[in-house]
């Protein structure tokens, strides 16, 4: 019988044959590696679970566990990523998402989940967060021809612009393989981080993060544009829930794999993002 332990740095090696078993994704051994390291410092001491029999890991569950200022209060998060259990050792996967209950004072997000995580955790109360993005094209329109805005790209001055939540946010993401776009309009401005990733072999790029839905969605054809242009991509994606009610011309509605999920006493989906979850640390 296995037993289940929290998990630290040192496990790695011996949890690494587990992540072989995703064929799905581009990633290789030191991306992997990234799961296992405390990037935003809560010195929580653990960054998850593994099942454990005698010598060898044969399951994992990972945490990545954040802070943030949201809505002039400190949260504390925790993203559930990456659980896998030797074929062997499934009869006893559930045992790894027990610890989880104990999380009551964390506000608890899975954002890639499987069609059997999706079903175990909804047992446990969790609710969906998301279960469409919308594409959007970079193709221009009229509106983009009566509209002004500036659009800048990994910009140089952005520790000096931002503030609060948004100057955290890029802070700690600049170690991964974000974009980070500011846009400036007479509606007002906006931020966004994104990455970019592939979808069926294409390039897309996937925003992790907007800080005005109504700048965005109305400077959206313009933004779409400037971003593809200059990472080199065919669209932008963007959670339906980002948008919070605005249309965007050009753009279609699909649905996610399985929905996104959270469980949280103290916010509501609409102000759940996707940062510092494996998202932008694996960059998908």
């Amino acid at each position: 019988m296995a037993i289940v332990r929290k998990a630290v740095a040192l496990d790695f090696e011996k949890t690494y044959p587990l992540f072989t078993k995703f064929k799905s994704y581009r990633h290789l051994k030191d991306d992997w590696q990234q799961l296992f390291i405390d990037h935003w410092q809560t010195n929580e001491g653990y960054i998850g679970y593994v099942l454990v029999d005698k010598e060898s890991i044969v399951g994992f569950l990972g945490f990545m566990f954040s802070y943030r200022v949201l809505n002039d209060k400190q949260e504390k998060f925790c993203n559930l990523t990456t659980w896998v259990v030797d074929e062997s050792y499934r009869n006893q996967s559930l045992s790894l998402i027990i610890p989880v209950l104990k999380l009551t004072d964390y506000t608890l997000t899975i954002h890639s989940a499987s069609k059997e995580t999706y079903t175990a955790f909804k047992k446990l109360g969790f609710l969906d967060l998301e279960s469409h993005f919308r594409i959007i094209l970079p193709l221009p329109s009229i509106n983009m021809l009566f509209t002004s805005c500036q659009v800048e790209v990994n910009g140089k001055y952005l520790n000096e612009i931002l503030k609060g939540d948004s100057l955290q946010a890029y802070k700690s993401h600049l170690l991964f393989r974000c974009f980070h776009v500011y846009v400036r309009s007479p509606s007002g401005i906006c931020y966004l981080i994104g990455a970019r990733v592939f979808k069926k072999n294409i390039p897309f790029a996937q925003i992790y993060h907007i800080s005005n839905s109504k700048v965005f969605a109305k400077f959206a054809s313009r933004i779409a544009n400037i971003i593809c242009l200059k990472i080199k991509t065919f669209a932008i994606l963007v959670d339906e829930r980002f948008l919070e009610g605005n249309s965007i011309l050009q753009s279609y509605k699909c649905s996610l794999s399985n929905p996104r999920m959270y469980k949280s006493n103290s916010l509501e989906r609409q102000d759940l993002d996707l940062l510092y979850s494996e998202l932008p640390v694996l960059n998908i």
